[in-house]
């Protein structure tokens, strides 16, 4: 009986790090044993992780053979990036707590992140080289070194041996990805014997605000009074441990966290969350949620948009006090949609106008060159008004998009919504006909439906 004859395919992964062996038999081919095989691994110029005894055990069994793993290089490892370790929980929220027996606790809310001089607020880990790998080829493949980190030094902070340290007593502000210490400004009251304030440091009042002042601060305001007809701006929290008497006029704004024990007759917007035991007749905006606490809270002839959550006892007021609670899209997303929606129905009316005048020029047989003149302008203004309603139609739509794939809203009632109370998730409205209790609303395919709270 005549020996077998073999076609020989060694084939290499892209990444040159395998090799594999398939047999085929061919009588115009070569007899197979150790030697050959390695003679023929030799010719693609593979020397590295030859697996032998793999080779041995092919030649004892030369049948089905195919795609046989015969040599395998070493991968490289690639270097592990730097990290920075903080030694401070600097991203820490101030929110209240609920005490045993239902009431908010506004004293204790942690608001700022104390340092001391010389304290340290984040460690530097630095990256790895990484090791170097081999293909089975015998070359050298190079790893990837990890990426560096910088500590986020900022004002107030220097740089000690990969460690960032506070340069004086203060609090952490984090700003624009950076770490500053800022002092503290402290007043009695704001009023005419202080001014208006605008500082980088966080304030804190220990009396009331007056109506006709402003606090700005690039840090956290905690006011201990009454905040009248005045505005109040931050960077990081506000927290007004009495509240706010607003008369249609005060405007609060932060772009973390508010926290204040009622808010009345007044604007409030938040980057972050809102904590209140009460809210009447406001225009509240919040990036995150609107919470009110305490088992008495309650939401009346107000207007509150929230992205994520609206909690409370009590909405609205049995004497049908009209109010609206609107969640599941950002504030700013839901101006910039009114805004879109605004322009392009504008811009329709304009359209209009101008296609009556287009319409009357062009029935005229021969035009004077001040009508033409007239003509070619109009007709210019309508296409470009086209080509915009066009362009602001694409970014409404791909916001609504955008919405309908994103929306997490949720509205939560721990003891009676009244009528009168509009609520409207994402896209959609149920206006409230009769009292519900104890039940928390969302968006169900399309319409909003409640469910029992647990």
């Amino acid at each position: 009986m005549d020996e077998k004859k073999y076609k020989v395919l060694i084939d290499v992964s892209r990444d040159k790090q395998q090799a594999y062996l398939t047999l085929i038999e061919d009588p115009d081919g070569i007899s197979i044993n150790k030697e050959v095989l390695l003679q023929e691994i030799a010719k693609h110029n593979i020397v590295y992780g030859i697996k032998f005894e793999v080779i041995d055990n092919i030649c004892k069994d030369l049948k089905k053979v195919k795609g046989v793993l015969i040599a395998e290089g070493k991968k490289p490892i690639n270097g592990e990036d730097g990290k920075i370790i903080f030694e401070i929980d600097v991203e820490k929220a101030a929110t209240p707590k609920i005490l045993e027996d239902g009431s908010v606790d506004y004293k204790n809310l942690d608001l700022f992140k104390n340092i001391k001089k010389g304290q340290i607020i984040a460690r530097k880990i630095n990256p790895t080289a990484g090791q170097p790998g081999i293909d089975v080829f015998g070359q050298k493949v190079d790893a990837l070194g990890g990426k560096d980190v910088r500590l986020p030094l900022g004002k107030n902070t220097y740089i000690d041996d990969d460690k960032l340290v506070a340069s004086v007593d203060g609090h952490i502000v984090v700003l624009n990805n950076k770490i500053e210490v800022h002092t503290l400004l402290e007043v009695k009251e704001v009023d005419t014997s202080v001014g208006n304030i605008k500082t980088v440091a966080s304030v804190k009042i220990t009396g009331n605000v007056k109506s006709g002042f402003t606090v700005e601060s690039e840090g956290n305001i905690e006011i201990f009074g009454v905040v009248e007809a005045a505005t109040i701006i931050a960077k990081g929290n506000i927290s007004i441990h009495k509240g706010v008497q607003g008369a249609g006029r005060a405007k609060i704004i932060a772009e973390g966290n508010i926290t204040a024990k009622y808010l009345q007759n007044c604007s409030v917007e938040a980057g972050e969350d809102i904590y209140s035991e009460a809210i009447i007749y406001c225009d509240v905006k919040a990036g995150g949620s609107v919470k009110l606490l305490g088992n008495k809270s309650q939401i009346i002839g107000s207007k509150i948009v929230a992205a994520r959550e609206i909690s409370a006892a009590n909405i609205g007021s049995k004497i049908g006090t009209y109010t609206e609670l609107q969640v599941g899209i950002l504030p700013q997303k839901r101006l910039k949609i009114a805004e879109l929606t605004c322009q392009i129905e504008q811009n329709n009316a304009q359209l209009e106008k101008i296609g009556k005048i287009l319409k009357y020029i062009e029935k005229i047989e021969k035009l004077p060159p001040d009508k033409e003149e007239i003509y070619h302008k109009a007709k210019k203004s309508f296409q470009d008004l086209i080509s915009l309603n066009h362009r602001l139609s694409e970014e409404l739509n791909s916001l609504k998009e955008e919405i309908k794939s994103s929306s997490i809203g949720i509205i939560k009632v721990f003891d009676t919504i009244f009528p009168g109370t509009k609520l409207v998730i994402d896209d959609v409205t149920l206006k409230i006909q009769e009292p519900i209790k104890y039940a928390m609303f969302i968006k169900n395919e399309e319409e909003i439906k409640f469910f029992p709270l647990k």
